[in-house]
């Protein structure tokens, strides 16, 4: 038999149709854990996040498809309940405070996102600005994703946070 499975890291990126509409968003996560220690647990979380804290597994899954993981890793997240397969490809890897993903043509959306770890002021926080392209429909159901996400990574951020203190 022919092997006929495609290659993830040769597919494009996902581009918009010429009538799509955008949605920009900002979410900022604060935490008391150290700046290394909560790219660290991200970055963990990336590999494969059914092994780490700090991923909201309730709502998706992620994992590298190659590593170590870097500029050009493909992502494969499966979202929940559904497990349908999203992927993205790390268009930026700068350790320890900046990543910058894009989705791949299979996605529905267009657009990606970057995520830093940001520390001022003796505070540490998880910035994810993201810029997604699709219908309106389309963008309802990312705007409905994203709030049980964020929602459930704070929650998992805390637990981390629980974590370290009692260690």
């Amino acid at each position: 038999m022919t092997d006929t499975s495609i290659d993830l890291s040769l597919l494009p990126l996902r581009t918009a149709a010429p009538d799509a509409q955008v949605r920009h968003f900002t979410e900022i996560l604060p935490t008391a854990l150290a700046p290394d220690v909560l790219w660290a647990e991200f970055t963990r979380a990336l590999k494969d996040s059914r092994n780490a804290v700090l991923w909201a597994n309730n709502v998706s899954f992620v994992r590298a498809l190659n590593e170590p993981i870097g500029e050009g890793t493909v992502l494969v997240e499966n979202v929940q309940p559904t497990g349908a397969p999203l992927h993205y490809r790390l268009m930026e890897f700068s350790p320890p405070r900046r990543l910058r993903y894009a989705s791949l043509q299979g996605h529905h959306l267009a657009g990606g996102a970057t995520v830093s770890v940001e520390h001022a002021d003796g505070k540490t926080t998880l910035r994810w600005q993201g810029e997604y392209y699709g219908t309106e429909a389309q963008l309802n159901g990312l705007d409905r994703f994203r709030a049980a996400f964020f929602s459930s990574l704070a929650q998992q951020l805390r637990q981390l946070r629980q974590l370290e203190a009692s260690t």
